[in-house]
């Protein structure tokens, strides 16, 4: 049987390289994707954003479910578990930062979760070959409503990210 502290450096690491891939995918749709977009045809636009969002989706999905079961994972480990879901997380400074952390990855799943809602749904979604040009226009209105949200949560996930990532460090001293 491993000892609680291999298991601890385990998921510690995998946590850490979760980050990295999540903040990464983050810092690049917001800070380099979103603004090349905006400067090609709206056409081309679309495809390539079909194209890389479906990997970025996939990607940070992954990352948003493993920072969540290593994190909860390591404050069980540490016995910290408890401490987490009581008045403790605000007296004890070091348990603060992991607060800001879980509530970071907690804005993170819910915005990850309608994002992934809006883009399979909506972003994505096909026209029956029987539809006419009504049906066409009430798809791009939809298409740019959603997009126009999707770009707000985009600058809104980057602070979440920040915050997180601020939190880890602050958590590490």
């Amino acid at each position: 049987m491993m000892h609680p502290y291999t298991w601890y450096r385990i998921l510690r690491l995998i946590h850490i390289y979760s980050a990295i891939v999540l903040v990464g995918a983050i810092i690049f749709n917001t800070v380099v994707l979103m603004p090349a977009l905006r400067r090609i045809p709206p056409a081309h636009s679309a495809v390539v954003s079909q194209k890389i969002g479906g990997g970025l989706m996939t990607l940070g999905g992954w990352a948003i479910v493993l920072l969540g079961v290593t994190g909860f994972s390591r404050l069980w480990v540490l016995g910290q578990l408890r401490h987490v879901f009581s008045w403790e997380v605000i007296r004890l400074p070091h348990l603060r930062w992991d607060l800001l952390m879980m509530v970071s990855w907690f804005g993170l799943l819910v915005t990850g979760a309608l994002s992934a809602i809006w883009y399979k749904t909506i972003l994505t979604r096909k026209l029956p070959y029987s539809a006419g040009l009504r049906d066409l226009e009430e798809r791009r209105a939809a298409q740019q409503k959603v997009a126009a949200w999707q770009d707000r949560l985009a600058y809104f996930n980057l602070s979440l990210a920040l915050l997180a990532a601020l939190g880890g460090i602050l958590a590490s001293f």
